[in-house]
């Protein structure tokens, strides 16, 4: 099934691989988790995606606070939105040659809708799973096994949820529509920013 939204998809910034969405999700799992019932419940919480054989994206692995209002809202009706955002910078006109252009503003993101399903079973996988993946990134060789028997209590206040994608829309604008040689400036002043690893 294709869960990307075809309205949406009408800029060279919506062109984007499963690859580097699946990277882009990795690298940033933090995200904006929005009940669609009540908005104003939404709440930043780490994310793992989750994918097909094919290396499409199917569903967000994640947990919830069992005292948090979103918690509640998302118990009564499941459908919610997942705000993703990456690396962004602000692109002066002082980088670039071309006369007349304009200042912008580069940023990669993400946007998905879906339906959640919390799960208490799916607990101790979330966590556990979004703990390998940090540590991993720095080749600790921590996990939550070193926390003891307490990590069964602090479960007790956390519920594991599965949200399933039913539409997906990523949007990375990197100067994909610049002139190559202003394209090529601005990388060039974002030399070390986290965004200028996008534009390659």
């Amino acid at each position: 099934m294709d869960i990307r939204n075809p309205r949406e998809m009408t800029s060279p910034y919506d062109a984007v691989s499963n690859e580097a969405i699946v990277r882009f999700i990795a690298e940033n799992p933090m995200a904006w988790i929005v009940p669609t019932a009540d908005p104003s419940a939404a709440l930043l919480m780490p994310l793992l995606l989750e994918g097909d054989a094919n290396g499409s994206p199917t569903a967000l692995l994640g947990h919830l606070p069992r005292s948090a209002p979103a918690t509640n809202r998302l118990m009564e009706q499941p459908n919610a939105v997942v705000l993703f955002l990456g690396p962004n910078a602000y692109i002066q006109p002082s980088w670039i040659s071309k006369p007349g252009w304009a200042p912008t503003w580069n940023f990669v993101s993400l946007k998905a809708a879906g339906t959640i399903s919390l799960d208490s079973s799916l607990s101790a996988e979330a966590v556990t799973r979004l703990v390998d993946h940090m540590e991993g990134m720095t080749a600790s060789g921590w996990t939550v096994g070193a926390i003891g028997p307490r990590f069964d209590d602090l479960l007790t206040h956390i519920i594991g949820f599965r949200m399933r994608i039913d539409e997906l829309t990523p949007r990375f604008k990197v100067g994909q529509d610049e002139h190559p040689e202003s394209r090529q400036e601005i990388r060039s002043a974002l030399a070390g920013h986290p965004l200028a690893k996008w534009m390659d």
